[in-house]
Formats: structure tokens, sequence, C-alpha cells
């Protein structure tokens, strides 16, 4: 993955003409580390891809996905695809494919863990609590905290993160549109 991953960045970045070291300026992370990435040497946590990806004009979703067209997704609960967001914290991917125009992804998150940088893109998205306690920290807005059962929407474009605040594993529903990783 890491090889098929480091071409598309490297194709990507070429394609719009940008060096390394402007990449690297865009997206806040060290030049090294991106020539890493391009050669398949690093696998990059999915808020440093995120980074990457939105300095190119794309999603970490797009650059993890096959290059194939598709208009449905199946994802079988097997065979679903995780990433690393951070410590203690995964994200399963269940809308496989880049060409559709939302994202949904289940996100478990260990005690204590949090999505660490407040990120901000295009679009809308909606957190919906399965287990556990969870707090959305929204640029302007007080935190809220979120139990079973609730939902909350609100524009991407906000600077956002969140926290498990719950004693036990936290896993919500993230949904986004357009599709942000």
């Amino acid at each position: 993955m890491a090889v098929t991953l480091g071409r598309k960045l490297r194709k990507r970045r070429k394609s719009q003409g940008l060096t390394l070291q402007q990449l690297a300026d865009l997206c806040g992370l060290s030049q090294p580390f991106l020539s890493q990435l391009e050669n398949g040497k690093a696998t990059p946590s999915l808020m440093a891809l995120h980074q990457v990806a939105a300095a190119l004009g794309t999603s970490a979703q797009v650059l993890l996905q096959p290059d194939t067209t598709n208009e449905v997704s199946l994802v079988r609960g097997a065979e679903a695809r995780c990433y690393q967001l951070g410590e203690g914290a995964t994200a399963r991917f269940l809308v496989e494919r880049a060409h559709h125009h939302i994202e949904a992804n289940l996100i478990t998150v260990e005690h204590g863990a949090e999505s660490g940088s407040h990120l901000s893109h295009d679009g809308e998205e909606t957190v919906y609590v399965l287990d556990g306690s969870i707090s959305v920290d929204l640029d302007g807005y007080d935190a809220v905290d979120l139990e079973v059962g609730d939902a909350y929407t609100y524009p991407s474009t906000r600077p956002h993160g969140w926290r498990n605040i719950g004693k036990g594993t936290a896993q919500f529903l993230f949904i986004s549109s357009p599709p942000s990783f």
C-alpha cells in the first residue's frame, strides 16, 4: 500500500507542477517525510495524509482507493479497510471507491484518545454515536458532548475535532459530503 500511495502522491504533485518543498510548505509537513512517502518508505497517519491530500486538492480516501470507477460500493464487514487515525483511534472505511459524493467511516476510539489537530475542509459532516461518549469541538461553538444515539451535523469548513470522554471505548459514524478523507 505504501508504494502505491507514494506513486499516487508523486503523480498528483508533479501534475500540479509542485516541488516537494512547495508541497511541504502547503501541507505543513517536512520535505524529507514527503520524500519518504513518495518513495513508499513511510506510511502517514490518516491526519497527515489528510493534510497532504488537501494541499493537493483531493481527499485521503481518493488517494487510498484503487484506480477504478464504480457507481456502487459494497463493503463486507470482514473486508473493510481500517486505517490508524492516531494513538488509540482507527477509522474503518464504509464506502469504497473514489467516485462517490458521500463518505462514511466507523471510528473506534479508546478511552482518552482524540483526533489531535482540528481540521477544516469543504462540505458538511454528521457524527452519530453508536457506543460510548465523545465530545465534538467546533470552532466558534461550545464543545458538544454526545451519547449513544446522538447525531451532530455541522459545516466542516469550521475547524473541528473530537475526543473520547467516556470510561471505555467509543464508536461513532463519521459521515461527510463531499468526501474529506
